[in-house]
């Protein structure tokens, strides 16, 4: 799991706002599927509408650096912007293995209302060793593994307006995908201690290797 809390800044969520709040929203059950199915009670920006603004979210996301290392996203399968009135929420539930005839690995949600304006509305994980629950400033961003069973509560007042997109990355196995942050991680921190020398360029060598071996 990753959480980036300055993904974007002040500045740049609220003309974001600006321009997705000034697009039409209808009601978000309608494109759920499986176990969604029934659980989901929020509302949805007009994806034809908000084309533009749904890609230029999609090329922050594929050109962070830290995005890169901890998802090595091949691309975005699906995005779309919720937001959560009072009493909306969305039951437990796990996304969809697929979406647009893509593999989806990682799921993400950026938080675009300030959680002093809404109380409930959080995103909350069940993990095998308990539930994670997120609330965080706005502007953050939060990366977890598609499959993991999850919930927004149930709004008890003011609004929460979030994107929400699903990624496929170009390893699919997120054991792999843990070898080669490590690898890389371990690359970054001896080159600052130690500078460039035979050991950092084996560990490039072989985090290479098995990227080229798992890549799909």
């Amino acid at each position: 799991m990753l959480l980036i809390d300055d993904f974007y800044d002040a500045a740049a969520c609220l003309e974001l706002r600006m321009k997705i709040l000034a697009t039409p929203f209808g009601g978000g059950a309608a494109t759920a599927t499986g176990m969604a199915a029934g659980a989901k009670n929020n509302m949805q920006m007009d994806q034809t509408k908000g084309r533009a603004i749904l890609d230029a979210i999609a090329h922050r996301l594929m050109s962070d650096e830290r995005i890169d290392f901890y998802a090595i996203p091949k691309r975005i399968a699906a995005m779309q912007v919720n937001r959560y009135d009072e009493g909306m929420y969305y039951e437990n539930h796990s996304d969809a293995a697929i979406m647009n005839g893509f593999r989806c690995d990682l799921s993400f949600t950026l938080f675009l209302e300030d959680h002093a304006h809404y109380d409930g509305g959080e995103l909350v994980i069940e993990q095998e060793h308990g539930l994670l629950k997120l609330k965080p400033k706005i502007g953050s961003v939060f990366v977890y593994s598609t499959g993991l069973i999850h919930r927004v509560e149930k709004i008890t007042r003011g609004s929460r307006l979030a994107c929400v997109g699903w990624i496929e990355s170009r390893v699919r196995d997120e054991g792999k995908r843990r070898i080669l942050r490590d690898l890389n991680y371990a690359h970054r921190s001896y080159l600052q201690r130690h500078g460039r020398d035979e050991i950092g360029d084996l560990l490039v060598k072989n985090s290479g290797a098995l990227l080229r071996l798992w890549c799909e």
